[in-house]
């Protein structure tokens, strides 16, 4: 405030001076000293009024211009009549109002550059230390001005924004934030080398699949560390910081688009519900329930057998969510008593049943715990729900049930078949959602292959021509509850997964973003295909007419009713199924999905004892 009062009393004498040509008869410079004091009020209050006096020293911007002519233009428009009115004798030329006008704006803005330019100078001496690092940019759209702004802005990072690199030819000379764009995309090792730098972030969060890879090799080729900026909705957010920045990770290579959801739609469909999670401890039920959790539901219940990583989410839970009503317990749900206790219990409006059995091997091994948990566990559940008046049940399931080779994915083509059948049963409205491949789900592909590579290979891949369709948790539980709120009953979504990923590729760009070279530091070793696994994994039958939605990535199919006594033979099953041998639980799998290709290993066991010394991986 000491600083504004002493420009405005300088510019109102130096309009004078400017205007007398630094000659002031003594007339003149009573009429100064006469009306200094109704100056002062009016400056100061319109300064005031206007918050001119808050962030002098932080910055300058178009807005701080803006409010400078507002409380500028306001200071004169209320003091020249004031002075009219009040010192009717005083004769003060209407230039010296105009002078005092626009030295006012200069003065204003002037002291607040000036601040900027002292501050900088201060932030450039502490970010250019010894232990200061040369920042380079991939990317000069808002995502990247973003992050220079914040580098430049913060020296406790010691970053220094060297230059950028765009692909666009119109932005490779200029200037952005006064930091150069130095070239393109394949000018990062050279412009590395020239510009000795230290680190390198990649700022484009809607890159495709093919550029982010093309951009990370030329990375590698300069030899240089990089990071990469968290997902696009978050920068929509604002939230671009560096110390939010992260590694480069397999899902960015994937070019996934973020999912544009309809959350008013959501929201309708879990604020204020009950709802009932099952394998909340999983992949996607874990991820299913933080979604969930940000709607505020009235009450949410997570379920799953496997208690400690039950509990960890738990933890997690109570951590995130403190304001969240939820219950977490341990808990078998494969038989109908288990179900209907825990329904009346908890009598949730919603049910995400997400609990399964997921390895195709374990389950080629074991035919009878796969179809106690995936079939009976889902007809327990869904059984259950319907007689008690659950509005809606939503089935996870998996592109493994079309056209299924292994145990797995028949028995999750039954579960479709069997919540399809019930719906229309009772008030119930029974969905399933399909989907491909979660990336970094536990014990997956992702994690499998980041063991072996940091063991120093090799890395096993089944065929070079498997092909499997990814995305990630968050981005399938996303869906999953977007297909919930579409779903009216009776239908089996199917998300859109892009293009399926050859394993092959996907094992090489692992290998590339541990810092080793494919087939020469980490070789890749192919162990052919086990029991019940295929190479190229389908989301809908032939005949399976995909329809569009209300959402993009969202598609409903129509296909085959389920058989009319589908419930009868489920339920035959079960009385049978503690008599079965492995191969007659095959059979009566074949007879529920005629299209399921069984494998009878003549040694189940052995053989894949046999074939996986080095823990290979399907896709």
């Amino acid at each position: 405030m000491l600083v504004h009062l002493v420009l405005v009393v300088t510019v109102y004498a130096a309009s004078f001076l400017l205007r007398y040509d630094f000659r002031l008869d003594q007339a003149t410079l009573a009429s100064l000293l006469q009306t200094l004091s109704l100056l002062v009020i009016v400056r100061m209050g319109t300064l005031g009024v206007f918050r001119l006096f808050q962030g002098l020293w932080r910055y300058v911007g178009v807005r701080d211009v803006l409010q400078i002519i507002k409380a500028s233009t306001a200071g004169s428009l209320i003091f020249v009549p004031l002075v009219w009115l009040i010192f009717r004798e005083v004769q003060i030329p209407v230039s010296i109002f105009v002078l005092d006008w626009a030295g006012n704006l200069l003065a204003l803005a002037g002291v607040r550059i000036l601040g900027l330019l002292v501050r900088e100078a201060a932030r450039a001496g502490r970010r250019s230390g010894p232990d200061s690092k040369r920042l380079l940019i991939v990317g000069a759209g808002e995502a990247g001005a973003a992050l220079c702004r914040e580098a430049q802005g913060r020296p406790e990072f010691r970053l220094v924004p060297v230059g950028f690199i765009d692909d666009d030819p119109w932005k490779v000379g200029a200037s952005l934030l006064g930091t150069p764009v130095l070239g393109n995309r394949s000018d990062i090792p050279r412009v590395a080398a020239e510009q000795r730098i230290d680190t390198i972030v990649i700022a484009i969060p809607s890159a495709s699949r093919e550029q982010m890879r093309g951009i990370v090799e030329r990375c590698r080729e300069a030899g240089v560390p990089f990071r990469t900026l968290p997902a696009l909705m978050s920068i929509i957010d604002g939230k671009v910081t560096i110390d939010t920045l992260r590694e480069v990770e397999i899902a960015d290579l994937l070019g996934r688009e973020p999912v544009d959801l309809d959350r008013e739609a959501m929201g309708i469909l879990l604020q204020g519900r009950r709802i009932l999670v099952t394998g909340a401890a999983g992949s996607i039920g874990s991820e299913l329930a933080r979604q969930i959790a940000t709607f505020q539901p009235e009450l949410l219940v997570m379920i799953d057998r496997a208690e400690n990583p039950l509990f960890y989410v738990e933890a997690e839970f109570q951590q995130r969510f403190s304001g969240l009503t939820f219950v977490a317990e341990a808990r078998d749900i494969s038989d109908f008593a288990a179900s209907e206790d825990l329904i009346k219990t908890y009598q949730p409006q919603l049910i995400f049943h997400a609990a399964a059995h997921k390895h195709v091997p374990l389950m080629e091994r074991t035919p009878a715990e796969a179809v106690r948990n995936n079939v009976l566990g889902t007809y327990s559940v869904a059984r259950a729900a319907r007689d008690n008046g659950v509005e809606k049940f939503v089935l996870i399931s998996t592109d493994k049930a079309v056209k299924p080779a292994s145990v797995m994915g028949a028995t999750k083509r039954v579960a479709e078949l069997l919540v399809q059948a019930m719906n229309g049963e009772g008030p119930t409205k029974f969905v399933s959602v399909r989907f491909g491949n979660v990336l970094g789900s536990n014990a997956s592909v992702v994690p499998i292959f980041k063991e072996q590579i940091a063991k120093g290979g090799p890395v096993t891949v089944t065929h070079p021509e498997a092909r499997r369709y990814f995305m990630t948790a968050s981005e399938a539980a996303q869906l999953v509850l977007q297909a919930g709120a579409i779903g009216s009953g009776g239908e089996i979504f199917v998300l859109d997964m892009g293009e399926p990923v050859r394993i092959l590729d996907l094992a090489r760009d692992l290998i590339w973003l541990s810092g080793h070279t494919p087939d020469k530091e980490i070789k890749i070793v192919y162990t052919g295909l086990r029991p019940g696994e295929k190479v190229f994994e389908e989301l809908n039958f032939e005949g399976e007419d995909l329809l569009p939605t209300s959402h993009p990535k969202v598609r409903a199919l129509r296909g085959f009713p389920p058989s009319s006594d589908l419930e009868a033979q489920v339920t035959q099953l079960a009385r049978d199924l503690p008599g079965l041998t492995p191969t007659q639980v095959k059979d009566r799998l074949q007879a529920l999905v005629p299209e399921y290709a069984p494998a009878y290993p003549e040694q189940t066991d052995a053989s894949t004892l046999e074939q996986s010394p080095t823990n290979p991986v399907h896709g």
